[in-house]
């Protein structure tokens, strides 16, 4: 799993691709600016930006789950306002920036640093999806291609002279790369994502998962292929983890919701973790959990599946080929997308 530990932090890939490409936006920006703004003439509106951003998205949480949020607070610590979070946090924030800046004299100079520094963190987030993520090697270095051709267009023009067709530039990228994730995720995408199911047993994405079987609190054998036939969440978690206290009534949630639907969470505690049995039952108890739960014992599931923190995700489909992963709590959001 495609995780980096830093001391008690640990980080996924996903996370540090963003972080990377917002670093990357904003070190365009410093230098579209240098020479294009009068002399002693400073511009802090972009960390404003991004630290109103975070927190819109953040704490959007509230307005979307608010009767959840009301009942276990910890959830604002793990969990965000997901897509339609970082749609609205966008909206206030492009709002906030452009009432801000609105009767700025160097306005045409912004609009263009803003559309430049943009494309250049989105192309550096599909450049890092292929190089660490798993995604989509063509998809992606097409649309990283149109993102790079944007730019080299875009910074050759004057950033005061240029602005008009600056966002024609933009926008036609916005169209283009529309239309090709279009078409992308009903030719390409779709056959590479068959074509990856294969015979390979391992924990990549298109891979066989790893067979494994462990015992119940009950002293029964269950089996990760027993399961096969129906997508599979493996969810790798201990009862100490506070992510996972907050995750545990979500999944039981989603599971008694989709439990028809051909869908299984396999719960797999950590239980050379843990202080004993006992209190791993006590919190099945305490949650009402009815998935299965099984233990890993001596910790060698978690190994081959190369789980560094909890918890962590697996998504199988009905052939036990490995479609998802993810770590961290997962929202109601995130399960529903998951097993799509």
């Amino acid at each position: 799993m495609n995780t980096w530990t830093l001391g008690p932090l640990v980080m996924s890939g996903q996370v540090l691709a963003v972080i990377a490409a917002v670093i990357a936006a904003y070190a365009v920006m410093k230098l579209r600016l240098r020479g294009a703004l009068p002399a002693g003439t400073g511009y802090d509106r972009p960390f404003e930006a991004i630290l109103l951003w975070f927190l819109i998205w953040k704490l959007s949480v509230i307005l979307f789950q608010t009767q959840s949020v009301w009942s276990d607070p910890m959830r604002l610590i793990y969990f965000s306002g997901g897509v339609r979070g970082a749609w609205l946090a966008t909206v206030l924030t492009v709002c906030y920036v452009g009432y801000k800046d609105r009767s700025s004299p160097n306005l045409a100079v912004y609009i263009d640093s803003w559309l430049i520094s943009i494309l250049s963190g989105y192309t550096v987030y599909r450049i890092l999806d292929i190089a660490f993520l798993e995604g989509n090697v063509t998809t992606n270095a097409i649309i990283a291609l149109l993102g790079i051709g944007a730019v080299v267009i875009g910074w050759m023009r004057e950033p005061q002279a240029g602005r008009r067709r600056m966002q024609t530039l933009f926008f036609s990228f916005v169209l283009v790369h529309a239309l090709f994730s279009a078409v992308a995720a009903n030719t390409w995408d779709k056959s590479g994502l068959q074509s990856q199911a294969s015979d390979e047993i391992g924990i990549g994405i298109g891979q066989t998962a790893p067979d494994f079987e462990l015992m119940t609190l009950e002293g029964e054998k269950v089996k990760l292929s027993d399961f096969r036939g129906k997508k599979v969440l493996i969810n790798f978690w201990a009862t100490w983890c506070p992510p996972c206290r907050v995750e545990m009534p979500v999944m039981q949630t989603f599971y008694s919701e989709n439990r028809d639907n051909n869908v299984v969470i396999l719960s797999v505690d950590a239980m050379h973790t843990e202080v004993s049995r006992v209190v791993v039952e006590s919190f099945r108890k305490h949650w009402g959990l009815t998935f299965p739960l099984v233990l890993d014992s001596d910790g060698q599931v978690g190994k081959t599946y190369q789980v560094s923190a909890y918890p962590a995700t697996y998504v199988l489909d009905e052939q036990g080929i490995i479609r998802k992963k993810h770590q961290g709590a997962m929202d109601e959001e995130m399960l529903r997308k998951a097993v799509r």
